[in-house]
């Protein structure tokens, strides 16, 4: 929805309370700036001004089909903002799944350079706070993700390709994609560890 849309719907919206407010504002104003009755432009305004607009307006909110255009509008800027913080919320998540790609893939070529030497899963210890943080972040977007047996496996290459296949995914956007490519990945570290 367009900017200047969401900002004519909420203008009218408001325009439309004004008729709600004005008993409460008409008794705030009595009490608190018409009480003093020898005040002469306190006198002419509120006989001439006050009265008569304050009337109109508290008649103007009495009539039905004002009532119903309140309700409907009421409606329509709850749908309004109720989209716009789901789409907001939806952008949050967008960029938070790229974002962890994104370390997925770092984290892979990490593994990929250290995976040529000998060490596996010692030559990893500085990585290991890094991996499990990628891990735990990626268990909240609810990814399969490898569990402590990782670390029993020969090499490093199965969690290389993991972040490697899922991080791409991630950063283009395929969430679903990613997540089913994830769970793709269990039977294969069940069969191994279990062997």
């Amino acid at each position: 929805m367009s900017k200047w849309l969401k900002q004519f719907l909420f203008g009218i919206w408001g325009l439309l309370l004004i008729p709600l407010i004005t008993p409460i504002l008409k008794k705030w104003l009595e009490e608190n700036v018409f009480s003093d009755p020898n005040d002469v432009a306190t006198t002419v305004f509120r006989n001439a001004v006050a009265t008569t607009a304050f009337d109109n307006l508290v008649a103007l909110g009495q009539q039905r089909w004002f009532k119903f255009a309140v309700v409907f509008s009421t409606g329509v800027v709850i749908g309004v903002s109720i989209e716009w913080l789901n789409r907001k919320s939806d952008e949050k998540k967008a960029s938070e799944l790229r974002s962890l790609g994104s370390k997925f893939r770092s984290l892979s070529d990490s593994l990929k350079i250290r995976g040529a030497s000998s060490g596996w899963p010692d030559n990893v210890r500085d990585l290991k706070p890094a991996i499990m943080s990628a891990l735990g972040s990626a268990r909240k977007f609810h990814l399969w993700v490898p569990d402590e047996h990782v670390y029993q496996l020969p090499d490093a290459s199965f969690l290389c390709e993991y972040f490697r296949c899922v991080g791409k995914l991630l950063e283009d956007g395929q969430f679903d994609k990613a997540k089913s490519e994830a769970l793709s990945w269990k039977p294969f570290l069940d069969n191994v560890t279990l062997s």
